[in-house]
C-alpha cells in the first residue's frame, strides 16, 4: 500500500538503497536532458539491474555498475555478469515503477529473445560499446560445455509472469536446451525478492560457537538439546569473539555496569570454585547441534558445536565472565558456568520465543523486556530505520543509544508517540514513568500498527526541539512559573503537537524544517499560556506536580492553551514575582554528591559518561577515552563519598577523584593541566545533565518549598 509522498514503503526501501550503493557509479550520460523524474526513473531502472548483478555475482558496487549495458542498442538486456567461476552468464532484464506495479510483458519477452539470438550467433556489432567489455567472456561461456546462461527478469513489482510470457520462455528453452542439460535456464526477481535482499544486507553472519562440556547430560526428545559444565574461559572467550552479537536474540544486551554484574565479577575473581554453584548459567539457542567426542569414553568430555548461536538468558553472567577474564584470567580458568544447549532446528514456530521468555523470568526482567524485544513491529522498525533513514533503531534494553543525530532508541520513540497522540493521558503517563508505556493496552496505542520510521523520527526530533527551547524559556521564569516549566516538559511536547501541523508526519515529504523553525516562539508563548491556566483554573496555590499528573485537569488545560495560541491573542502579562529579580542572589552553592544521594535523585546502578570541560583537556585525552568505552564510563552508587564504579577496573571513586586517576592514565602532565577540579562537572547522565547540575535543580526544589 503506497504512503503519501509516492512510493510505497517497501519501493522506497529499495531506491534508498539503490542511491546509496550506486549514487555517482552508474553510467547516465546518456539521460542527462531527460526531465528529472524520468532521469531518476531510468537511474533506478539501471541501478535495480546493478544491485541483482552484484548479489547474484559477488560482485563490488563499481563492477555491478560496469555490468550495466542499458541504453541505445542494448538489444533488450539491460546487464550482464559472470558466477562460477565465469562459466555462467547473467543476462539481466530490469523494470522499474514508482508505484511497485511494473510487469513484463510478451513484448519484453521478444527482446530477451532477440538479445539471447544476437549473444548466440555473436552478432556484437549490433550491441553498444559497453557490451564490448564482455564480449570475449561472452563467447567462453558459449563455448564451454560447463556454461550456463540465466535470463534473469528484475522486477519492482509482483513477480508473476502471465501464462503467455512463461510460455514464451519455456518455448525459448526447450529450443536452446537442444543437446544440453538445461544450459540455458531462467529466473525472476521481485519486488519482495529484492526488497529482502536489501534487508538482509543488514544482517550480521550467523555465529558458531563450540564448547567443550563435561558432566554433560543430552535430551534428544522431543527437541535436541545438552547440558553440561563448561570453562568460564570458554565462555570469555565467546565474548571476545563475538562481543554484544552473541545475545542477537535475547530480551535484552549486557546491561553494562551494575550491582549485580560487579558481584558476578567479585565472584570469580576471589571464589572461582564458588561460582557454578551461585550462578543459574547460560541458555543457547541454536539453528544445529552437534557434538563430538573430547575422549576416549563414551561417558567422557565432549565438545558441543552450534551453528547459528545466541545465548537467550545469562548475557550478564556472560559479560562479567569477559570482564573478570581481562582483569585476571588465571583466576576465571578455575571457574565453570553450567550451559543448557537447546536446537531450534526442529522445534515449532514460537519456541524459541517461548525459551527466551522462560528462561528471563527469574533475572528482574522488565514489562518492557517482554513486550517490547519479542515484538515482531520493533523488528521492522528498526529496518526502516536502516533502511529510509540510514539511522540506527535500539529496542532491546542494554543497547546504547543512538547519538541523537544518529537515531534513537524506544524509549525515545515511545515518549515522543506518546506526547504526539491526541490523548493527553499517555503523555502524563510517560512522564509518571515509561514503564507505564509498556502496558499492554498503552503499547497497543503507540505501535499497532507500527508507526514509520519517519513518523518516529519526526517526533523525536521536535520532541528534543521543544525540550531544548523549554530550556532556554524557562530562565526567565522563577519560582511558581519556574516550577511549572520543570515538570510541564511533556504536557507542553503535547500541547506543542496539538499545535502544529502533522499532517504527512510519516512520510519523508514532511515539511519538518519549517515545523522546527516555530517551535521556540510556540513553545515560549505555550508555556506562558499554561502557567496562566494553571494559575487561573486552580487557583495560585495548587500545586503544579498534582496539576500536571492529573489527567482531567490536563484536559481541561491543554483545551484551554490550544485555543488561545490558535486565536493568536496576546500573550498573558504573569505576576512579576514569576520572574527573576535583576540582581538575583547567587544560589547556595551544593556539595552535589550528598545531595543527590540524600534525595535520592538518581537510581543504583545508573550510566554516567565523562565529559570534557575544555580544549586541553579534550587535546590530552580524548584518544586515550576513545581507545576504549569503558574508559568515560561509571555506575551510580549512593555512596556519600565514592559513588563511582569505573568501567576500566571496578573500584569505587569520588568524581573528582576518578577525574584525576584518568587524567593520570592518560598521562595528561600534571605540570600543564588544572591543580584542581570540579569532578561533578566532568559526570553527566545522558539527557539530564551533569552531576553538579542535577544537585543544583534538588537544592532549587527545596529552596522553593517543592520538596516532597
Amino acid at each position: 500500500m503506497a504512503k503519501p509522498g509516492g512510493m510505497p514503503l517497501r519501493v522506497r526501501h529499495v531506491a534508498d538503497a539503490l542511491h546509496k550503493e550506486f549514487d555517482g557509479l552508474i553510467h547516465m550520460a546518456d539521460s542527462t536532458k531527460m526531465a528529472p523524474e524520468e532521469f531518476e526513473r531510468k537511474f533506478l531502472s539501471r541501478a535495480l539491474a546493478a544491485f541483482v548483478a552484484r548479489r547474484r555475482a559477488d560482485l563490488t558496487p563499481e563492477q555491478a555498475a560496469e555490468a550495466v549495458i542499458d541504453g541505445a542498442n542494448d538489444v533488450g538486456i539491460d546487464a550482464i555478469a559472470f558466477t562460477d567461476n565465469g562459466l555462467h552468464l547473467l543476462l539481466i532484464q530490469s523494470k522499474w515503477k514508482d508505484k511497485g506495479t511494473a510487469g513484463f510483458g510478451i513484448d519484453d519477452a521478444r527482446a530477451f529473445w532477440d538479445g539471447l539470438t544476437s549473444i548466440d550467433q555473436q552478432k556484437f556489432e549490433r550491441f553498444n560499446e559497453r557490451f564490448e567489455a564482455h564480449a570475449e567472456q561472452v563467447k567462453a561461456v558459449l563455448a564451454d560445455p560447463r556454461g550456463r546462461i540465466t535470463l534473469v527478469v528484475v522486477l519492482m513489482g509482483e513477480g508473476a509472469l502471465s501464462a503467455a510470457v512463461l510460455e514464451r520462455f519455456h518455448a525459448l528453452e526447450d529450443e536452446f536446451n537442444v543437446g544440453f542439460d538445461k544450459k540455458l535456464g531462467h529466473e525472476v526477481w521481485s519486488l519482495q525478492r529484492v526488497w529482502e535482499a536489501v534487508r538482509d544486507g543488514l544482517a550480521e553472519p550467523p555465529i558458531h560457537l563450540s564448547a567443550h562440556m563435561d558432566e554433560w547430560l543430552r535430551i534428544g526428545e522431543p527437541y535436541d538439546a545438552y547440558q553440561g559444565r563448561v570453562s568460564a574461559v570458554e565462555i570469555a572467550q565467546w565474548y571476545e569473539a563475538n562481543g554484544d552479537r552473541l545475545f542477537s536474540k535475547n530480551i535484552r544486551r549486557s546491561l553494562g555496569l551494575t550491582a549485580v554484574n560487579y558481584e558476578l565479577v567479585n565472584t570469580l575473581l576471589t571464589s572461582p570454585d564458588d561460582f557454578w554453584y551461585f550462578n543459574n548459567g547460560i541458555t543457547v539457542l541454536c539453528d544445529r547441534v552437534d557434538r563430538k567426542a573430547w575422549s576416549l569414553s563414551h561417558k567422557g568430555p565432549a565438545e558441543v558445536l552450534m551453528d547459528g548461536a545466541s545465548v537467550v538468558n545469562g548475557a550478564q553472567t556472560v559479560a562479567a565472565i569477559a570482564e573478570a577474564a581481562r582483569r585476571n584470567p588465571d583466576q576465571v580458568a578455575e571457574a565453570y558456568v553450567a550451559v543448557k544447549v537447546v536446537s531450534t532446528g526442529n522445534c515449532p514456530e514460537g519456541f524459541d520465543n517461548s525459551v527466551t521468555r522462560a528462561t528471563n523470568v527469574q533475572n528482574r526482567v522488565e514489562q518492557r523486556d517482554l513486550v517490547v524485544a519479542l515484538d515482531p513491529a520493533q523488528v521492522e522498525i528498526r529496518e526502516d530505520f536502516a533502511l529510509s533513514l540510514d539511522k540506527t533503531y535500539t529496542f532491546r534494553r542494554g543497547e546504547p543509544d543512538p547519538l541523537p543525530e544518529a537515531g534513537c532508541s524506544v524509549v525515545q520513540a515511545a515518549t515522543a508517540l506518546a506526547c504526539a497522540h491526541r490523548k493527553v493521558d499517555l503523555a502524563i503517563r510517560a512522564k509518571r514513568s515509561t514503564d507505564l508505556l509498556w502496558e499492554a493496552e498503552t503499547y497497543a496505542l503507540l505501535f499497532k500498527p507500527a508507526p514509520s520510521a519517519f513518523q518516529i523520527w519526526h517526533s523525536a526530533v521536535i520532541m528534543r526541539a521543544v525540550g531544548a527551547a523549554l530550556q532556554d524559556a524557562k530562565i526567565q521564569w522563577t519560582g511558581r512559573a519556574r516550577s511549572v516549566a520543570d515538570q510541564a516538559d511533556f504536557l507542553v511536547t503535547h500541547i506543542v503537537f496539538r499545535c502544529i501541523d502533522l499532517e504527512g508526519i510519516e512520510t519523508p515529504d514532511y515539511d519538518l524544517t519549517s515545523v522546527l523553525a516555530r517551535i521556540p516562539d510556540l513553545v515560549a508563548a505555550i508555556l506562558t499560556w499554561l502557567i496562566a491556566a494553571i494559575d487561573s483554573e486552580f487557583g495560585v496555590t495548587s500545586f503544579i506536580s498534582s496539576t500536571i499528573m492529573n489527567p482531567s485537569r490536563c484536559v481541561q488545560l491543554v483545551d484551554l492553551v490550544v485555543a488561545h495560541v490558535a486565536d493568536t491573542a496576546l500573550v498573558p502579562d504573569l505576576p512579576a514575582d514569576y520572574k527573576p529579580a535583576p540582581r538575583p542572589k547567587r544560589p547556595r552553592r551544593p556539595n552535589a554528591v550528598p545531595t543527590l544521594v540524600d534525595a535520592g535523585r538518581i537510581q543504583e546502578g545508573t550510566i554516567l559518561s565523562f565529559e570534557c570541560a575544555t580544549k586541553p583537556e579534550r587535546e590530552a585525552i580524548e584518544r586515550w577515552l576513545a581507545e576504549d568505552s569503558r574508559r568515560g564510563q561509571a555506575a551510580w552508587t549512593n555512596d556519600r563519598s565514592k559513588p563511582l564504579v569505573w568501567a576500566v577496573d571496578g573500584k569505587k571513586y569520588s568524581p573528582t577523584g576518578l577525574v584525576t586517576e584518568i587524567w593520570n592514565r592518560a598521562g595528561w602532565d600534571p605540570e600543564v593541566r588544572p591543580v584542581a577540579v570540579q569532578g561533578p562537572s566532568r559526570w553527566a547522565i545522558k539527557g539530564e545533565g551533569t552531576l553538579w547540575q542535577l544537585a543544583l535543580d534538588v537544592l532549587a526544589q527545596r529552596e522553593a518549598g517543592y520538596d516532597e
